[in-house]
């Protein structure tokens, strides 16, 4: 098995899988039809670098999510997808666009979310 494969095996048998680290979230791309997939949600606030030291960004969330169509989803939409998920856990979920992409490799996406 190449380290790639390892990769994709490992984003979804142990960083999404949820009875680990993931929960439920609701992915709808542009045009598309929504499906309850896992993620890693990041719910803290998150701190700007360099310049903007000190200030601290809101209505903002960071997820992973699997790079893939079964357990997560192939292409990214960045402005145009939305991301349902509750602000805190056990909340009740609202709707957020993905924002931007902050990484990606072959078992997992990372996504910048924006209320």
């Amino acid at each position: 098995m190449a380290f790639k494969d390892n990769l994709a095996q490992d984003a979804t048998k142990t960083f999404l899988n949820s009875d680990e680290f993931a929960e439920e979230i609701t992915y709808t791309p542009k045009g598309g039809i929504a499906k309850v997939i896992k993620a890693l949600v990041n719910r803290k606030r998150i701190d700007p670098a360099y310049e903007d030291a000190g200030r601290v960004l809101l209505n903002q969330f960071e997820i992973f999510i699997a790079n893939d169509e079964t357990s997560g989803v192939a292409s990214i939409n960045k402005g145009e997808d939305l991301v349902s998920l509750a602000e805190v856990i056990g909340g009740i979920s609202i709707d957020w666009v993905v924002a931007d992409i902050l990484g990606q490799d072959e078992g997992a996406w990372h996504l910048l979310l924006q209320k």
